[in-house]
């Protein structure tokens, strides 16, 4: 998992392309929350951060979320 997050890092954040707002692990998962200026990419950048490793066991899911009400509802719920 670290392995996966240290070759994304570099690609997703260079040139402000990307923030991580979230990361949940638990339950042998690891889960990445990245607000990107565009999925296409995104996707672009993950094969090239990826290419010539090992095949990493994950699945990509996309959502809009221009508001980042996802990221929003996790922080009231943590100030609670």
């Amino acid at each position: 998992m670290d392995l996966m997050e240290d070759a994304l890092e570099p690609l997703m954040e260079k040139d402000g392309f990307a923030t991580l707002a979230l990361v949940s692990t638990g339950e042998n998962l690891r889960e990445w929350t990245y607000y990107a200026k565009s999925e296409r990419e995104f996707l672009a950048r993950l094969n090239k951060a990826l290419a010539g490793k090992s095949a990493f066991p994950i699945d990509v899911h996309t959502a809009a979320d221009p508001k980042w009400a996802m990221y929003e509802k996790f922080k009231a719920g943590v100030q609670k």
